[in-house]
C-alpha cells in the first residue's frame, strides 16, 4: 500500500511504478480526477497490486472531504491521508500476524506469499484503535498523538454518519473521546531578540565572519529567505514557494515603502503579507547576483525536466485586480490559487529560449523541498555557535525557520502594545486590538493561538526584566549592576580567608 499524489503529466507519461513490474492504469482514474475537478497534488491510496479495492473507503472519505471543502489540500496531505494510511498499515499488519500464526509461518513469510490483507479502515475495531494508540505513545509526544487521533476520529465520525460502519469504534465516555490524552500543553513561544535575529541572519545564514570553507554556497539567497521570514511572519513552506513577482524590485515599491500581496496559509486562511523596502532591497541583491547565476547554471536540468513533462509552463507574469498573477494560455490567473506543488514546478520560457522558474528561491533550477531550509538553518546554527559573541541565541533555543515566525509575532505584538499605551491618551485615535492585528498578520485560524504570544510580548517590552533585575540587585545589596565591584569584593574575601 502506498500514498500517491495526483500529477496528471507524470502519470500520463510514466504511469505509476509498482512491485514486480506492474503499472498503474491511469486512463479511467484521470476521468475521475477531471470529473471531480481534483487538483494536482490531491492524495489517494493504492494497494501494492495497483488496485484500490482495499482502500475504497479511505479514498472515498478523501474525495468527499474535498468535494465538501472539509479540509484544505495542505492539511489533507500533511495530516489526514498520512495518519489514516498509517493506521491502515497497522491494522493490516495485525491481521497478517494473526493469519501467520494460524498458518504456522512468520509474518514476513506469510506476507511474501499472500501480500497485505485487503482490509479497509471500516474493518477497524476498538481493540485495533487502542492498540494503535498504545504503539504510538512511546514514539511521539501526546500533543502529536492527539493530532493523529483527531484525524482518525474525524474519519470514523463520518463513516458512522453515512452508514459505512454500524457504530463508531472510537472509545467514548459521554461526549468525551477517551482514546485521546485529555492533557493540555502550554506552549512557550521560543523567540529571539532583535539583536540575536540580526546576528543569526548575518553570521549564520549569510556566513559573515566565517572562512571560505564554512560559508554557505548561496549566502545572499539564504540571507534573503531568512529576512523574509523574520520580517513578515511567513511559515517555512510559504516563504519557500514565494513567486518572483510577489516581491517587486525596489524600483517598483509603493511610495510608502510597503508592498502587500495575499497568500493562502494553513486551514485555507487568506492573509495579507507586508513586504517593506528593506526586504525588497535584499531580495534585489539576490536576484541580480546568485539567482541569475543559478538559473543559467541549471538550464540543462530544466530542459530535461521539460522533456519529461515535469514542468508547469506559464506564459509569464502579470497583475490581476492589483494582485500578482501569472498568464496561462493567454489568460491571467491569480497566484493566490496556485498550490505549493504548482509553485514548485512553475516556469516560463524567455525570448532567448531559456527556462526561468517562477519561484523566487531556487537551488538546482527549481525551489528546493521545504526540509532543505531546515538543513541550511542547522548549518547556520553551527556557524553562530563557532563565532560566539554576545548576540548568539541562547542555548535552549534551537533556531529553525519557525523560530523566526515566533520572533515576528512577539516583536510585532510588543511593538503594537507599546504604541497603543503611548497613544492611549489621545481621545481622537482609534486603537486596534494588537492581538487581533497580529492574528491577521500571521494568518491564525483562531485568536487563541495568537494569545500564546501575549506573555512573551509583555516580557519583551522590558518591564518584567527591569522588575526582576531590580529585585535581584536589592537582594545582593546594591542597586546598580557592577561586575567589577563584585570581582573586587570576591578577591578581597579570598585574601581575608
Amino acid at each position: 500500500m502506498r500514498t500517491v499524489f495526483i500529477n496528471r503529466q507524470l502519470l500520463g507519461n510514466e504511469g505509476l511504478s509498482l512491485p514486480e513490474g506492474q503499472a498503474f492504469a491511469v486512463s479511467h482514474v484521470r476521468e475521475v480526477f477531471d470529473e471531480r475537478t481534483l487538483p494536482d497534488g490531491f492524495p489517494f491510496v493504492v494497494d501494492d497490486d495497483g488496485g484500490v479495492s482495499g482502500c475504497r473507503y479511505l479514498n472515498q472519505y478523501l474525495l468527499d472531504a474535498q468535494e465538501q471543502k472539509a479540509f484544505d489540500l495542505g492539511n489533507m496531505r500533511r495530516f489526514h491521508v498520512y495518519h489514516l494510511a498509517r493506521l491502515l498499515r497497522y491494522i493490516r499488519r495485525k491481521r497478517a500476524q494473526g493469519l501467520a500464526v494460524l498458518a504456522g509461518q512468520t509474518v514476513e513469510d506469510w506476507l511474501k506469499t499472500h501480500g497485505e490483507p485487503k482490509v479497509d479502515l471500516i474493518h477497524a475495531t476498538r481493540k485495533d484503535l487502542v492498540g494503535y494508540r498504545d504503539s504510538r505513545q512511546g514514539a511521539v509526544e501526546f500533543t502529536t498523538l492527539d493530532t493523529e487521533l483527531g484525524c482518525l476520529s474525524s474519519f470514523f465520525r463520518y463513516a458512522t454518519a453515512v452508514g459505512w460502519v454500524p457504530a463508531n469504534p472510537f472509545p467514548q465516555w459521554g461526549e468525551r473521546n477517551t482514546l485521546m490524552s485529555g492533557k493540555r500543553k502550554v506552549r512557550q513561544a521560543r523567540f529571539l531578540t532583535t539583536a540575536q535575529t540580526a546576528h543569526f541572519l548575518s553570521a549564520g545564514l549569510r556566513g559573515d565572519g566565517s572562512d571560505a570553507v564554512s560559508r554557505p554556497a548561496a549566502p545572499e539567497r539564504d540571507y534573503a529567505y531568512g529576512l523574509l521570514l523574520a520580517a513578515t511572519g511567513l511559515r517555512r513552506e510559504e516563504g519557500a514557494f514565494v513567486l518572483d513577482n510577489e516581491i517587486p524590485p525596489l524600483s517598483g515599491m509603493p511610495a510608502d515603502g510597503v508592498h502587500v500581496f495575499e497568500r493562502i496559509g494553513k486551514m485555507g486562511v487568506i492573509r495579507s503579507i507586508y513586504v517593506t523596502a528593506e526586504v525588497a532591497r535584499t531580495v534585489d541583491l539576490y536576484r541580480q547576483t546568485e539567482r541569475a547565476a543559478l538559473v543559467r547554471r541549471h538550464q540543462a536540468s530544466l530542459r530535461r525536466l521539460r522533456r519529461q513533462g515535469r514542468l508547469l509552463i506559464f506564459d509569464g507574469f502579470t497583475r490581476l485586480r492589483g494582485q500578482p498573477a501569472v498568464v496561462n494560455d493567454g489568460h491571467p490567473r491569480s497566484t493566490l490559487g496556485l498550490t505549493d506543488e504548482d509553485r514548485a514546478r512553475a516556469v516560463r520560457i524567455l525570448d532567448d529560449g531559456s527556462i526561468e522558474p517562477l519561484a523566487l528561491f531556487i537551488a538546482r533550477g527549481l525551489p528546493p523541498v521545504p526540509a532543505y531550509w531546515n538543513e541550511l538553518f542547522s548549518d547556520a546554527r553551527d556557524r553562530v555557535f563557532e563565532l560566539g559573541g554576545p548576540n548568539r541565541p541562547p542555548a535552549h533555543i534551537t533556531v529553525t525557520p519557525h523560530t523566526f515566525r515566533h520572533t515576528f509575532a512577539v516583536t510585532m505584538l510588543a511593538s503594537l502594545m507599546q504604541e497603543g499605551r503611548e497613544r492611549a491618551g489621545d481621545p481622537y485615535l482609534l486603537l486596534a486590538n494588537p492581538v487581533l492585528t497580529v492574528k491577521e498578520l500571521l494568518g491564525h485560524a483562531s485568536v487563541s493561538t495568537t494569545y500564546q504570544y501575549l506573555f512573551a510580548a509583555e516580557t519583551w517590552q522590558g518591564e518584567v526584566p527591569r522588575a526582576l533585575r531590580s529585585l535581584a540587585s536589592e537582594l545582593v545589596g546594591h542597586a546598580a549592576l557592577d561586575p567589577e565591584r563584585d570581582a573586587v569584593q570576591h578577591k578581597a574575601g579570598e585574601e581575608e580567608a
